[in-house]
């Protein structure tokens, strides 16, 4: 019997059984529908993160803290200015930036006031490092450079204008005590909103000039330093010369790995839970193979007839096998529509649930994005459809094989004698 005729007759049979047909297709829409929705979420959420982590950390911005040693432990308890002289001299390094923070609470010129980090940097290096992303609403770099001069971070109503005085009360050691003491500033500038960069955040911040800063706390160290490099794809090789420069006593952080490491994450993720959703497929397999065993027992006089009239083996194991092809592309085809829609449902309503949820954790100032919403888009791969779908007809060939076997090798007289 030509394949054709094998289909066709399969397709009757699916035909004349509408309800047994659905619900045996029913588990392996489920299946289906599970593993593309969990994967298209699943590559919405890991582009998100990504986007978000390589907003926040710029991928050609190292990050240099004191540190390192064997397995971490040890190294350099400091850093100093001198040491940005070191780094400087590095192949592929453009800028570096120095800089010291600590928390504060500044007043303006009326009485108002506002939390927020004192950080101390040189102002040039500044613009030499983040001078491509910051942008001021207020003032401009040329009205910096004094030693009582700021830089005030976005706020949607910012504390004071370029010209005005700011005063921050700062926490500094005296002798063997601590007492809080007043520093007047005058504003160079206020930013536009730019977020976050590593452990450097523009907004809620006020900058000001590193020598002020150190003096106030009677200290040359510095917490870190930023180092702009030329070629993001240098990063780790970049970041292994600076730790050779500095005998491996500093931790160099490569915002990169991180990102790279956020998507390793995801990917074991994913394979966990695509796993769990398998097990819904495992179950429509045996579905198919308790409804093709049934099916075999109803059309035994109807094996035995076909035999009868010449129907060999092969062609019996054939119109049982096309029939699982059938059932596994019905049930593969409906399974990735339903789990495309199903994710791109959750892809509209996540971000409403993730809001509502932000919302009673403040604002999101500090965070990467600079507390702007979220989205989620569903990302399927062209290959993650080809796999499902190839799975779905795989696991029904599987477990009809033994019903299908079982059929071919029924004695035709028997056949005819069943009732």
């Amino acid at each position: 019997m030509k394949m054709k005729n094998i289909l066709s007759l399969a397709f009757t049979n699916m035909r004349r059984r509408k309800t047994r047909t659905a619900l045996t297709t029913l588990g392996i829409v489920v299946g289906i529908m599970a593993v593309v929705s969990i994967s298209a979420l699943s590559g919405g959420f890991e582009g998100q993160i990504t986007q978000q982590l390589s907003q926040g950390l710029d991928t050609d911005i190292l990050t240099v803290i004191p540190g390192g040693g064997i397995l971490g432990g040890g190294g350099l308890t400091s850093l100093q200015m001198n040491d940005t002289r070191l780094i400087q001299n590095i192949t592929g390094v453009e800028a570096t930036l120095g800089i010291s923070q600590t928390g504060t609470t500044i007043y303006n010129e009326t009485g108002g006031t506002l939390d927020t980090r004192l950080i101390g940097v040189n102002f040039t290096n500044l613009e030499a490092v983040y001078g491509h992303r910051l942008t001021f609403s207020d003032g401009d770099w040329n009205q910096l450079g004094a030693n009582d001069s700021c830089i005030i971070g976005y706020l949607n109503d910012p504390i004071a204008s370029a010209g005005d005085n700011v005063t921050a009360e700062v926490l500094v050691r005296v002798g063997f005590s601590f007492i809080f003491i007043n520093v007047s500033f005058i504003v160079g500038g206020v930013l536009e909103e730019a977020g976050q960069s590593g452990m450097l955040p523009f907004d809620r911040s006020i900058f000001i000039p590193l020598d002020t800063y150190q003096d106030l706390f009677n200290t040359e160290a510095i917490d870190s330093i930023l180092v702009r490099i030329a070629d993001p794809q240098q990063a780790d090789a970049i970041a292994d010369e600076i730790s050779e420069a500095f005998e491996d006593q500093v931790l160099v952080i490569v915002p990169s790995a991180i990102i790279d490491t956020v998507s390793g994450v995801f990917n074991i993720m994913e394979v966990f839970l695509l796993a769990i959703a398998s097990i819904a497929l495992l179950v429509a397999g045996i579905s198919i193979l308790n409804i093709m065993l049934v099916t075999v027992m109803e059309r035994t006089r109807e094996i035995g007839i076909m035999k009868a009239i010449g129907a060999k083996d092969r062609t019996i194991l054939s119109q049982f096998l096309s029939e699982a092809v059938l059932l596994g592309v019905l049930g593969g085809v409906i399974g990735i529509i339903v789990g495309l829609v199903l994710a791109y449902g959750m892809g509209l309503m996540l971000p409403v649930l993730f809001s509502s949820f932000q919302g009673g954790f403040g604002n999101g100032d500090f965070g990467f994005g600079g507390g702007g919403s979220f989205t989620l888009v569903p990302v399927l791969a062209p290959e993650t459809i080809l796999i499902a779908m190839s799975f779905s007809i795989l696991v029904s060939v599987i477990f009809a094989i033994y019903p299908a076997r079982k059929a071919a090798k029924l004695d035709p007289v028997k056949a005819l004698r069943y009732e």
